[in-house]
């Protein structure tokens, strides 16, 4: 044993502090662009989701996916929509419901926001980001199964994804819907064509 094994806090502790860190980082980079473009940070979070789901969105889902109650999201909905970022549209499976879908200049204002997280990733090489990758996921996996994130559209979660099927392989997943063998680097944790393993 080292005397730091004694003198220092718990890794775990130590790596919650560093994570909470580099997301307050990513947090204020993203506050900053969102002040530029007009938008508060709860409407620049529901506009990315939106625009990354081309089909369209309830209400519901996009106040699960920033996690804050709907009459929130709506507040930020509304504002978006006097904005003309995004619209509504009739959900064609329920007459009842709407969709949120972007406008042109929703897109086109999605497209030029920067990636905050990658100032913090840019100092990794390719093998340290898919090393972190792996346990992005694994952290996902872990937060949806105890219901303290919405469900993501992770390969992890798809009904087309094969984990392990060639363990020690280059390439050890597979996914059924392209029909073809999936490294670490490969998976993703938001996929238009993701659907739900209800397996």
């Amino acid at each position: 044993m080292s005397i730091f094994d004694t003198m220092s806090e718990p890794l775990s502790q130590r790596l919650a502090d560093g994570l909470a860190r580099l997301g307050a980082v990513a947090r204020q980079l993203d506050w900053q662009t969102a002040e530029t473009e007009g938008l508060s940070p709860t409407q620049a979070d529901i506009l990315h989701f939106i625009v990354s789901r081309p089909l369209g969105v309830r209400l519901s889902a996009a106040a699960a996916h920033a996690g804050i109650r709907n009459a929130t999201a709506s507040d930020a909905v509304t504002a978006l929509e006097r904005k003309g970022l995004i619209g509504k549209h009739p959900d064609p499976d329920d007459g009842r419901a709407v969709l949120l879908k972007c406008t042109v200049d929703g897109k086109e204002l999605a497209q030029r926001w920067p990636q905050s997280y990658h100032s913090v990733i840019d100092g990794l090489d390719a093998v340290e980001q898919e090393a972190l990758l792996g346990l992005v996921i694994k952290m996902i996996r872990t937060l949806q199964k105890a219901n303290l994130i919405a469900p993501q559209r992770a390969c992890i979660s798809c009904r087309y994804f094969r984990e392990n099927i060639a363990p020690g392989s280059d390439e050890p997943h597979y996914c059924a819907l392209v029909k073809a063998p999936m490294a670490e680097r490969h998976l993703r944790i938001d996929c238009l064509e993701h659907e739900l393993n209800s397996a």
